[in-house]
């Protein structure tokens, strides 16, 4: 008696980081969504690869310890930059989004 033998891989990962990208790449055509903007799979998303593989591209992961501040958060590339305060870098209880403010400049 012969078994077929499949898996299934899940692709997880930090949001924006190319979960979706390494996807397509393996398909060698456009199968998943892909964008600069953290965020743009929204659910998980199953893709056959060959008949004994299926990949399943999953939204990103953020583990966000309770009491963490917006700007970590910012920093992982786990929220839209637009969603921050938008108050001075000046004051001191802005003072979290300096460095944001620092590398839109460039």
């Amino acid at each position: 008696m012969q078994v077929k033998k499949s898996i299934t891989v899940g692709v997880v990962g930090l949001p924006n980081v190319g979960k979706s990208s390494l996807i397509n790449s393996l398909k060698r055509c456009h199968v998943a969504n892909v964008g600069a903007t953290p965020g743009l799979t929204r659910t998980m998303q199953e893709v056959q690869l060959d008949k004994n593989i299926k990949l399943l591209d999953c939204p990103g992961v953020v583990m966000i310890k309770s009491g963490e501040n917006e700007a970590a958060v910012a920093l992982r590339n786990c929220m839209k930059i637009e969603k921050l305060d938008e108050s001075s870098p000046n004051s001191s209880s802005n003072s979290k989004c300096l460095f944001l403010y620092r590398c839109n400049r460039w």
